[in-house]
């Protein structure tokens, strides 16, 4: 239902050109007929008058409902400040795009904050907050709060999300001109520091790792699938003979009646499958576990078998991750079919369909993602690992039966899909597998991967890994080696702007800077200016240089700037030096010169004094 609809059923039933200005018209008359009973959102459950909105049937294949609830339950005795918040997340949800509703849900979370602040400080109404005594009181109280600079910016951001439609509302919450980064300063005292780039060592050691386990156990993973079922098939004989013996009433001291509550006979029961089944695992272990040809885990046990299952999973879900950039939440959507591959140029490009929630409006929607061949191999491993979970969610027609990550710790709990927040546990683990500890030489690559980063790590530590961490990592490696454009990893990573995707690179130019050695002696034929190495230090100061010395007679000058190798080497140099390459560059000195004058501070006013300089060398040289 689009929102003209809701509108249309919701009101008098005469037409509405614009839905925002009725909604608005609505709030200002405070209409008691009207607004109470209006969905929150498209066609849901949850009305205006509830204190608990739950978007959750709203999402097609959602996980996790508390992304998408909404609890004003903590201004249940403040009706003014409840109607004014349910007013804002209102328009938040039906005209604010390009934001998913669980970052909206996020968001509100964080507006909370302030929102406890003016009830503890007796306040009726949110236009109270920006009176400057309470605002500055509410900003000592984050000061105060030992919070990440990323949490306290978040909260700053629902302040003026919060103020986006004052102009519109009878109320105003006039912080919409809060500024951000003024504020953040003064409010945190911390650093805050992106998401680590694994260092080339360690990616080595615990992708290789991971790669092996899985290409080892694709070429068996119709044995693994056989095995599994046989598991499944053994655990439910036993159940059946044990619920056989307490139905026919054999077994009398396992009747309910003689236990204190359901869950004790319930665990008492299912120890009893267990022993029951225990005879059969033996002889499938004896039969078929150790036959199979896995030489990269050494299965000595039941128990060692159960925990090479588990790091398989962990494998497949990283290398999937680590070779797409997929977010977490993408990562996790895909489902069986969801893999496939196209021709292009005689190449075979392997391509994963996945939900994304970023920048959608209302919803989902699937999106594509270019991967590296093993993640096909990855995929087709966990299908065969979690065919006998799906089977039995078919059974017992339960939802998630074309779900690709499924996990069942115990064979008597229903297969669940792999959440979120357990990915960096499951990644850890796989580390401790690996051992991946941290040598003398990862933490000098550490600094140059991840430029200003403050780090607590020590030789010998194993390597503490997060789900983010692989998706900056491919971004940061793919620039550094020229493998992909920024343009590329934004279409890759579907961000919305390049600023984001150079972002996700920081860190790229450095690294490719540090193990080059410039030369000792250059071809003095061709040479037309020197200057400091590593001039052009960072990926954005490239850029900029880029358009400062943007001309069509500069073309070789400008390949010479933006490669790695000339800015390392402080060479800039062109095969030839001509009259209007000279006449270029004084024009690009005035230019340069203007701009120096502009500049706000005083970093950038050296580095167009570097640039400066390198242009009046190339004026001062001979045709």
């Amino acid at each position: 239902m689009l929102a003209e609809d809701r509108f249309l059923e919701h009101t008098d039933k005469q037409l509405r050109l614009d839905p925002l200005k009725e909604f608005v018209g609505l709030v200002r008359r405070m209409d008691t007929d009207t607004l109470p009973n209006m969905p929150v959102f498209l066609s849901c459950e949850s009305v205006f008058k509830d204190n608990f909105w739950q978007l959750k049937k709203m999402v097609p294949g959602l996980r996790d409902k508390n992304a998408y609830s909404f609890d004003f339950s903590l201004l249940k005795d403040h009706p003014k400040l409840l109607f004014q918040t349910k007013v804002i997340v209102y328009l938040w949800l039906n005209f604010e795009d390009r934001t998913k509703i669980s970052s909206k849900a996020t968001r509100f979370g964080k507006f909370k904050s302030a929102l406890n602040f003016l009830i503890e400080q007796r306040a009726e109404c949110l236009s109270e907050l920006q009176q400057p005594m309470l605002l500055n009181e509410y900003f000592e109280q984050l000061a105060a709060a030992d919070e990440s600079v990323s949490t306290i910016r978040q909260k700053l951001i629902a302040l003026k999300k919060a103020s986006h439609f004052d102009t519109l509302l009878p109320f105003q919450v006039g912080l919409r001109d809060l500024p951000l980064k003024e504020t953040l300063r003064r409010v945190s005292h911390k650093r805050q520091q992106q998401t680590l780039v694994i260092p080339p060592r360690l990616m080595t050691c615990i992708y290789s790792e991971s790669v092996a386990l899985i290409e080892e156990a694709f070429s068996v993973k119709d044995e693994l699938s056989f095995i599994k079922q046989q598991e499944l098939t053994i655990y439910n004989d036993a159940k059946e003979k044990i619920e056989q013996k307490i139905e026919s009433g054999i077994w009398k001291w396992l009747q309910p009646s003689r236990f204190t509550s359901k869950t004790a006979h319930q665990k008492t029961v299912t120890e009893e499958i267990s022993r029951e089944a225990r005879i059969g695992r033996k002889k499938l272990y004896e039969s078929a576990i150790k036959q199979l040809s896995i030489r990269r885990f050494n299965i000595n046990s039941y128990a060692d078998w159960l925990e090479y299952k588990r790091q398989l999973m962990n494998a497949s879900l990283l290398v999937t991750q680590a070779f797409s950039g997929m977010r977490s939440s993408e990562l996790l959507s895909i489902e069986i079919g969801d893999w496939f591959s196209t021709e292009r140029d005689g190449e075979t490009i392997y391509k994963v369909r996945a939900d994304s929630y970023k920048f959608i409006a209302g919803g989902v929607k699937k999106a594509t993602f270019v991967v590296a061949p093993v993640v096909f191999s990855a995929l087709e491993l966990a299908k065969a690992l979690t065919e006998s979970e799906r089977s039995t969610l078919k059974y017992n027609e339960l939802p998630y039966q074309n779900h690709l990550w499924l996990s069942q710790n115990k064979l008597s709990r229903v297969p669940v899909p792999v959440r979120n927040r357990g990915l960096n546990s499951r990644y850890n683990n796989l580390v401790r597998h690996i051992n991946a500890e941290i040598e003398p030489g990862d933490l000098e690559e550490l600094n140059i991967v991840n430029p200003g980063a403050s780090m607590k790590l020590s030789v010998g530590q194993l390597w503490h890994i997060t789900s983010h961490q692989l998706r900056r990592t491919m971004a940061v490696y793919l620039r550094r080696h020229d493998l992909a454009s920024a343009h590329d990893i934004m279409y890759q990573y579907k961000h919305l702007s390049l600023t984001m995707a150079l972002h996700y690179a920081n860190g790229a130019t450095d690294a490719a800077l540090n193990n080059y050695k410039p030369p000792t002696r250059v071809p003095e034929e061709g040479v037309i200016a020197y200057w400091e190495a590593k001039t052009f230090s960072s990926q954005s100061t490239l850029e900029e240089s880029a358009k400062l010395l943007g001309h069509e007679h500069s073309c070789s000058l400008i390949t010479n700037c933006m490669h790695a190798r000339a800015c390392n080497s402080g060479i800039l140099s062109s095969s030839t030096l001509s009259k209007e390459l000279k006449h270029w560059a004084q024009e690009r000195l005035q230019v340069i010169r203007d701009q120096r004058d502009q500049a706000d501070n005083n970093a950038l006013n050296q580095h167009f004094i570097q640039i400066e300089n390198v242009l009046m060398k190339l004026l001062a040289e001979k045709e």
